[in-house]
């Protein structure tokens, strides 16, 4: 065999050894990432609800089923009491919940409207009654549900507050100044980071920001100023909740406030959007000083546009 094709045999095997190694070690890493991803699931932002179920006397009831379903979305979340009466449901996401409770020898009853909104933790009693368990008994959600399962502070900036209010830039975390205690910084970067504000008197930039549970902000080495990354479009964000004291162990890396942004998903009707948001000169009045020197006003052209869609997949699934 010609010495050229010789090493190019060998150049050949080389390929399929080295490629055989390859797909070793990218099955390897596939089987790491699979793990650490099971793993990292408990990362993720979750809510709570928890009550206490009572029969006619005031006695707690225990085994009682527990059943929360989301209104929108469709997912259901069960949960059954224990021997004090006590029940919890975890790992809910934001949104509005039918609840209903079952026992045998009582009815049924069922609270609608139950809303919760991101990283809330909050009670709903129910008082059973003696009766057919087949019989539903419909009990009226409270307007606002009482979170007494910790003492964490902050505001809570709905979808409602993202629909309707204006903003000029399209800077979802603007809203964040609707909160009791957030106040602009008195320097020229002002607005030149999200979370470039001042929390109840703390310096500026020091708000972590996660996204669905995950960080998005890095550490500015030597300043004690935290930089978001990534800050999502409006249309991409269901609600955020301000956190600035008394927060869980569970949140880390910042030392004044919390800013826990929740992004849309579909629920299991189709529904989507379309919008324009239009500056121009035409529409504006002339500046002061310009009208005072015969000037004519400066040409401002800006146009925002796009659209969203959105619904199921796999109904009550994804």
């Amino acid at each position: 065999m010609p010495t050229d094709k010789l090493m190019n045999s060998k150049q050949y095997g080389a390929v399929r050894i080295f490629a055989r190694s390859s797909s070793k070690s990218t099955l390897l890493l596939a089987v790491i990432f699979l793990a650490l991803t099971t793993v990292a699931s408990a990362q993720l932002y979750t809510e709570s609800m928890t009550g206490t179920v009572t029969d006619p006397t005031g006695a707690v009831v225990p085994n009682v089923k527990v059943t929360a379903v989301d209104a929108e979305k469709g997912f259901t979340f069960s949960a059954v009491t224990n021997a004090d009466g006590r029940y919890v449901v975890r790992q809910l996401t934001p949104g509005t919940y039918n609840v209903t409770i079952e026992a045998p020898n009582f009815q049924a009853r069922k609270k609608e409207g139950v809303v919760i909104s991101v990283n809330d933790n909050i009670s709903v009693d129910f008082a059973l009654k003696v009766g057919p368990t087949a019989e539903v008994v419909n009990v009226e959600a409270a307007g606002v549900e009482l979170q007494t399962q910790d003492a964490v502070t902050g505001q809570v900036i709905d979808r409602k507050f993202v629909n309707d209010l204006p903003l000029v830039g399209r800077g979802v975390l603007d809203l964040a100044y609707l909160t009791p205690g957030i106040t602009e910084v008195d320097n020229d970067c002002k607005g030149c980071r999200a979370n470039n504000f001042t929390s109840n008197g703390s310096r500026n930039a020091p708000a972590d920001i996660l996204l669905d549970g995950v960080s998005s902000t890095n550490f500015e080495q030597n300043s004690g100023i935290l930089a978001p990354t990534y800050i999502p479009s409006v249309d991409a964000v269901e609600e955020f909740k301000v956190q600035q004291s008394n927060f869980n162990a569970e949140f880390g890396f910042t030392g004044a406030t919390v800013i826990n942004v929740i992004t849309r998903s579909g629920t299991n009707k189709f529904h989507g959007s379309l919008y324009e948001f239009l500056r121009n000169d035409k529409l504006d009045a002339n500046d002061w000083f310009s009208n005072l020197n015969g000037d004519s006003k400066a040409p401002l052209r800006l146009n925002d546009f796009g659209g969203t869609i959105g619904g199921p997949i796999v109904k009550n699934k994804t």
